[in-house]
């Protein structure tokens, strides 16, 4: 793991100030050991090397999976649907290294964000499968026309990842999850692909949304989410690090307390592989890629730090461990330890008050 460079520095009071105020959290204990501006590059690199790289690869991995979906239907094949399945889990891993960061795009909606017509568990931890099933079955079998406004119309529950892993991974009549049995019944069942290709369109067509508003125009403003987040113009007056700090909390919270790995991806058999995504991306947001030059784990080690940076360390790393013995009830353990760290030691770490209440978000 690489430890980028560290801050020397020490920020007179009125610095520190003027620092909080273009980036975010209320400062306490001035003064404080970090360079005027280095929180703000700290943060600007977190967006641009872990959150941006997130958004983008969820919106190509999506664009992929419905361009296999197609590439299936036209000729459905054992091939074929290996090239589908195989991206779904792409896809799958994209959307759990970019679920951490629910914010902005994901969820600008107060009643109906995007990011519940992506992953349906999230809102509160419900399995749909067997809606899924049923309106998968009520598809096939009635006379609607299957285009994109019957698609784009479905409630959330009916849509997203969920939905399409039903579809690609086992038949509709006898829940065969034989790859024969589930090529034929596509190539018998032609309503069927419309069902894979259309829900793949509407998840496609959610993910270059967000992708857009997060790199060119969000909200019809003309400026990206990027350009609004770095300037800390959020339009409910939250500071930047503080949405992205609970950001991150609630989302470790939701990890251990909807027990994710019992729950997701069952069909597809990688709710391991979907979590140790998740703990890859919140280690690298803390500590920096080998291009980050300022993380946030450097500030808090200049702050001095150092106990604060070791629990958190540990935490990661008992999340692998669990992962690695496929161990849920430790897992909800480590998610709940490195939650704690959210809370505390981090906020801590960067000299920052939150000033918020903490709860799962859901």
């Amino acid at each position: 793991m690489k430890i980028p460079v560290l801050i020397t520095r020490t920020v007179i009071a009125s610095a520190a100030t003027l620092l909080l105020a273009s980036c975010g959290g209320e400062r306490i204990n001035d003064p404080v050991t970090v360079t005027e501006g280095s929180l703000s590059t700290a943060i600007t690199q977190a967006l641009d090397y872990s959150v941006i790289p997130a958004v983008n690869a969820f919106n190509t991995a999506s664009n992929n999976l419905l361009s296999a979906s197609e590439a299936f239907c036209s000729a459905p094949s054992a091939t074929l649907l290996s090239n589908a399945q195989a991206q779904w889990k792409t896809t799958a891993t994209a959307w759990f290294r970019l679920a951490p960061y629910r914010f902005g795009p994901l969820n600008d909606d107060p009643v109906l964000p995007e990011y519940i017509y992506i992953d349906s568990l999230r809102l509160r931890g419900t399995d749909y499968t067997a809606t899924v099933r049923t309106d998968i079955e009520t598809a096939i079998s009635d006379s609607s026309t299957l285009d994109d406004a019957y698609f784009a119309a479905k409630n959330f529950q009916k849509v997203g990842l969920l939905a399409l892993e039903i579809t690609l991974f086992e038949t509709v009549d006898t829940k065969s999850t034989t790859t024969s049995d589930i090529v034929t019944e596509f190539t018998n069942t032609e309503r069927k692909c419309q069902v894979l290709t259309g829900l793949a369109t509407q998840l496609s067509n959610r993910a270059t949304r967000v992708s857009e508003q997060w790199n060119n125009d969000y909200d019809e403003t003309g400026n990206s989410y990027r350009t609004t987040f770095i300037a800390g113009e959020l339009s409910d007056g939250t500071e930047p690090l503080t949405l992205l700090i609970t950001s991150v909390q609630e989302y470790l919270d939701y990890l251990q307390q909807r027990d994710v790995v019992n729950i997701t991806a069952q069909k597809a058999g990688i709710a391991w592989p979907l979590v140790e995504a998740s703990i890859n991306e919140i280690e690298q947001l803390f500590s920096g890629t080998d291009t980050t030059t300022i993380s946030f784990r450097a500030l808090m080690q200049t702050s001095g730090y150092q106990s604060e940076i070791a629990a958190v360390d540990d935490n990661i790393q008992a999340a692998y461990d669990a992962i690695t013995a496929k161990d849920s009830v430790l897992f909800s353990v480590a998610a709940a330890a490195l939650d704690g760290n959210f809370k505390r030691e981090i906020p801590d770490g960067l000299e920052v008050e939150l000033g918020i209440n903490f709860t799962d978000g859901d």
